[in-house]
């Protein structure tokens, strides 16, 4: 079928491999990528019980990338990882730039379906239509680079882009990351450990057989408007090409959104800021700008090499190497950790990548247990009677950050396996543990998952990271209308300028629902999340639908993609409603709920004061019950998934 792959099912545990086309009305219903991947995981635990341990051989890693993937249409490719989460219990996914995905889709497969646990370690090869198990036991205990580089050698073949797990993954940790394409990574929920538990190194794939297009003709004009439409923002995309999410580093600290020390403060100090943003970036480290993965007009990575020379830690690891750091990387390894030197962050994320860990999660972690000796939860004392961790975990030291990585990487430690889980997770334990109050410092969202933004003055954003069906989250709800005072794009979604009012209230319940929405289906058409969360006026659904039915032949209209949207927003939600979740667990954390914004255009705002008004609106929005978040019959009818209401009325989660 032009424009899309096939589905493969691959069992660990029997070594076998199943191919399978998937059906056009399925494609209609989810089209690719997330959606196809979340439709995947819901038919998965049908047949397992879904309050089975992440880490046990029930749950199922999905790969998946939509159709515009792997194209040249213009907004790069974005693969997505689904599953079971074993760092927060419930619905789990993350995404990645890169080859790798879209060198899947050139070798005839959209989606991988991975279950049960192999035998020994082992790696996977998938070049084009042959798939082999490999050993891969002397793999086993190797970080990401030296891995990669074995595979490639072993296979004799240069070409083959990976999706490799490192010691993180090996040793279970709930936050393990897959690193992709050497140096992208699938940060979030816990990718990591999913592969890690089933004894899986690594996934290394070629494709030579490309993707087939429906309509050359008009899928070249698609691209010719796509282009129109990137030359009306030469700004926006001049800046994202330079700076990428970097843009966001002053950006953010300008609106007070940035959680300096561990969220204390929501601002960085000028003088600091100065020596972490984009343009010390830009000015001391960065080298040409290349696109992270096939089909980006917009190029916002970067490689760098550290010389040495450009700050007091640098001659710590000179000719390091590495690629351009996102916001978040900064925000959470640098801003909340307060350290203040740009390639020791970038060194710390060098070690995540190496490891395989979640930067955001980690670097949670770090921020943590610096304002824990700051508070004197944790002393001098448990550190040498029980946690073995570094001296000195102080506000800046990035050395003992770095061991804090490497103890929860390697696991040799009880401060390693203190952060098993999740910062969540080590926290309660800490107060078994001493009796002392820890968990009041933790910033988390739904299911406890982390986050390294302030999100007390912006009700928007608190809703996004209560609700979000992966847990404190991002990109779910990403959109430019709130912290970017987007009232065009407000008026042009609701009629009204309510939903771009920075700090307030009306519509913010009603944008996060619609934001939901538009991503989902963003991330089921297989391009990158960022330029349409940039501007979705200019770069709205509008533009996919002439792409999507040139390549494939099937007409999607703009009204069908937002409803295939809505759609998988609606199966992510009936999963986490099986595993017992409702309104009570879209929440946030005592800092975020109850202790006033410190400082900024936003001080004194906290969100006990507006969520609930907000979480009405998104349920109202949403056709689901305020009182219990549970989702109604009518309202999955509506969106033709009866089957999934049944599941839920079977098992109590439904409101007929």
């Amino acid at each position: 079928m032009n424009g899309f792959g096939d589905l493969v099912r691959i069992d660990l545990s029997g070594e076998t491999v199943t191919v399978e086309q998937i059906p056009l009305a399925l494609r209609r219903r989810y089209l690719g990528g997330e959606g196809i991947n979340s439709w995947l995981l819901w038919e998965h635990f049908l047949h397992h019980d879904p309050k089975s341990d992440p880490r046990g051989p029930d749950n199922v890693l999905i790969v998946g990338l939509g159709p515009l993937g792997g194209t040249p249409f213009g907004l790069g490719s974005k693969t997505k990882f689904t599953f079971k989460s074993p760092a927060y219990g419930l619905f789990g996914d993350s995404t990645a730039g890169g080859g790798f995905g879209p060198t899947l889709r050139w070798a005839g497969h959209d989606h991988l379906v991975i279950t049960g646990r192999a035998r020994r370690p082992v790696y996977l090869s998938i070049d084009d239509d042959r798939i082999t198990f490999h050993d891969a036991a002397l793999l086993w205990g190797k970080n990401t680079s030296e891995t990669n580089r074995l595979i490639r050698h072993e296979l004799g073949t240069a070409e083959m882009e990976l999706a490799t797990i490192g010691r993180a993954g090996e040793n279970s940790v709930g936050f393990a990351s897959i690193t992709v394409s050497d140096h992208r990574a699938a940060g979030r929920t816990g990718g990591g450990c999913v592969m890690g538990s089933k004894n899986l190194k690594a996934i290394a794939v070629r494709g030579t057989k490309g993707i087939a297009v429906a309509d050359t003709r008009a899928f070249l004009v698609a691209m010719d408007d796509l282009v129109s439409r990137l030359k009306e923002k030469p700004q926006l995309t001049n800046n994202w090409r330079r700076r990428g999410t970097l843009d966001a580093v002053d950006y953010l600290n300008v609106i007070h959104a940035n959680a300096y020390r561990n969220g204390q403060l929501s601002s960085m100090p000028e003088e600091a800021i100065h020596r972490i943003n984009g343009d010390a970036y830009t000015r001391d480290l960065m080298g040409s700008s290349y696109s992270c993965s096939p089909g980006c007009a917009t190029a916002c990575s970067a490689w760098h090499r550290v010389r040495g020379v450009e700050s007091v830690a640098a001659k710590h690891f000179p000719n390091e190497e590495g690629l351009k750091p996102e916001y978040l990387t900064i925000a959470s390894l640098g801003i909340g950790t307060d350290i203040r030197d740009l390639p020791a962050v970038l060194h710390l994320n060098k070690l995540c990548t190496e490891y395989g860990l979640d930067v955001v999660e980690m670097g949670n972690a770090i921020s943590f247990l610096m304002e824990c000796r700051q508070r004197g939860v944790l002393d001098d004392v448990d550190r040498a009677s029980w946690l073995r961790g570094p001296e000195n975990v102080e506000w800046g030291n990035w050395e003992a950050a770095a061991e804090i990585i490497e103890a929860v990487g390697t696991q040799r430690n009880e401060l390693g396996k203190l952060f098993r889980d999740s910062v969540y997770r080590a926290a309660q334990q800490i107060e078994s543990h001493t009796g002392r109050s820890a968990v009041q410092y933790v910033s988390y969202g739904k299911g406890g998952a982390t986050l390294s933004e302030d999100q007390r003055p912006f009700p928007g954003w608190a809703c996004n990271i209560a609700v979000s069906a992966r847990g404190a989250d991002h990109l779910r709800g990403l959109s430019p209308l709130e912290k970017a005072g987007r009232k065009d794009i407000s008026m042009a979604w609701f009629g009204k300028p309510d939903a771009g009012e920075v700090h307030g209230v009306s519509l913010k319940g009603a944008a996060s629902a619609r934001a939901e929405n538009i991503n989902c289906v963003v991330n089921a058409s297989g391009i990158c999340l960022f330029m349409p969360t940039r501007d979705s006026l200019i770069f709205g659904l509008d533009a996919l639908e002439p792409a999507l039915s040139a390549l494939t032949g099937v007409t999607f209209a703009a009204d069908e993609l937002y409803e295939i949207g809505e759609r998988i927003c609606n199966v992510e939600k009936a999963f986490n409603s099986r595993l017992g979740l409702s309104r009570a667990d879209d929440k946030l954390c005592d800092r975020w709920m109850n202790v006033p914004a410190p400082d900024g255009p936003g001080k004194g705002m906290k969100a006990a004061d507006y969520l609930a008004m907000v979480l009405d609106e998104y349920y109202d929005w949403r056709g689901w019950d305020k009182t219990t978040g549970l989702q109604k019959r009518e309202q999955l009818a509506a969106l033709g998934l009866e089957d999934i209401a049944e599941v839920l009325a079977r098992e109590g989660v439904l409101i007929e």
